[in-house]
């Protein structure tokens, strides 16, 4: 959905949505803003008449209330754009089918790319493999052009038709894994991006390494100084980790103020000297609470890293460095805990995380 208000309207909007917020519950999250975003301006009316119907119930609104009506009527939204668009492009397929074979022989090979084409679309559910099936189409169309003028200028039309749907599954793709506050990817967008790294590896990630950072008390933060403020640390964590990481490393906002981050062939030495780097870089960054003042309190950051071993899934590395985390946490915070090789914990050797250099 492209929002259209203008930017007076859209800070009326948000003064308008903070008291439905504090009335009717709630955290004061990127969801709950969409979600009233769209109630107030009515460009969702399944959305209004639903919270309307929930609102005559004066109890107040949990949070995983509001996280249901966001899957439902917001983010489900994306899902039936992606079926529209799939709707289109099977169009696209049979006109052009119709085409190759009123052609004549000469076309016999483009009319079996179409019947594969088609065979394919029936089993693909994700925004990447309409654009697979697209790039394919672009490439068998430009190799017909050069052999027949009958279908060159009914392929011609089309091809325009095929370019902006990729323009649109692009644009739908990159809004489904981005996550709106920093602009980083999300939980799907890393997960999507792991995988096409590891299919350019040979499904391994071995000699990789995994760090997860956590904002230290951001409760607290929080509630001394308002949700707003809490954003403001977020985006700043998030600018801070993009500075540090290099052109092939992998970040993305994992969930609520910890982020994750893969180093492509980065072993545990060097992934630990970034994650100490990350470490000190936000220590040293100023928060502003509104206009040049800055936050009182120095906020820091903890970190886990663990070492991807040969042949280990992401999600058991994933879970060691959440356990290394979950040490530097317990070790005083605003530190580096590295986690134990894969084969140390699977030999029951402990999960101890060895310290290195920081607050903690």
């Amino acid at each position: 959905m492209r929002y259209r208000e203008s930017e007076s309207e859209s800070a009326e909007l948000l003064r308008m949505i903070l008291p439905r917020i504090a009335r009717h519950g709630g955290c004061y999250m990127p969801s709950t803003y969409a979600l009233w975003y769209e109630y107030l301006t009515g460009v969702n009316p399944k959305l209004v008449a639903a919270l309307d119907q929930r609102l005559k119930n004066e109890a107040p609104l949990a949070q995983t209330e509001i996280e249901a009506f966001y899957s439902k009527f917001i983010d489900a939204r994306e899902a039936s754009t992606l079926e529209a668009y799939q709707a289109g492009l099977g169009e696209l397929l049979r006109r052009l089918g119709e085409i190759a074979a009123s052609s004549g022989a000469g076309t016999a090979e483009y009319a079996r790319a179409l019947a594969q084409c088609q065979q394919d679309l029936a089993s693909i559910s994700d925004a990447g493999g309409v654009q697979r099936i697209i790039s394919s189409l672009v490439t068998s169309t430009n190799a017909v052009r050069e052999s027949t003028q009958t279908l060159q200028k009914e392929v011609a039309a089309t091809r325009d038709e095929m370019q902006q749907l990729r323009g649109q599954m692009g644009a739908l793709q990159n809004l489904a894994q981005t996550d709106p506050l920093t602009r980083l990817r999300n939980r799907r967008g890393f997960e999507q991006a792991v995988a096409d790294y590891a299919l350019r590896s040979d499904g391994d990630l071995g000699g990789c390494s995994v760090l997860i950072a956590d904002i230290d008390y951001f409760k607290r933060v929080n509630d001394s100084y308002g949700h707003l403020v809490g954003d403001q640390v977020i985006r700043a964590l998030a600018q801070v980790l993009q500075n540090c990481i290099k052109g092939r490393d992998i970040a993305a906002r994992w969930g609520g103020e910890e982020f994750i981050a893969l180093l492509p062939e980065t072993p545990g030495e060097g992934a630990v000297m970034l994650a100490e780097q990350l470490r000190v870089a936000f220590g040293k960054t100023r928060i502003k609470r509104g206009g040049k003042q800055d936050l009182n309190d120095t906020v820091t950051i903890s970190i886990g890293v663990a070492q991807i071993a040969s042949g280990e899934p992401l999600e058991q590395a994933v879970g060691r460095a959440d356990s290394a985390l979950y040490q530097a946490k317990n070790g005083g915070r605003n530190c580096v805990r590295v986690a134990p090789p894969a084969a140390d914990v699977a030999a029951g050797h402990g999960d101890d995380a060895p310290p290195v250099a920081g607050a903690g």
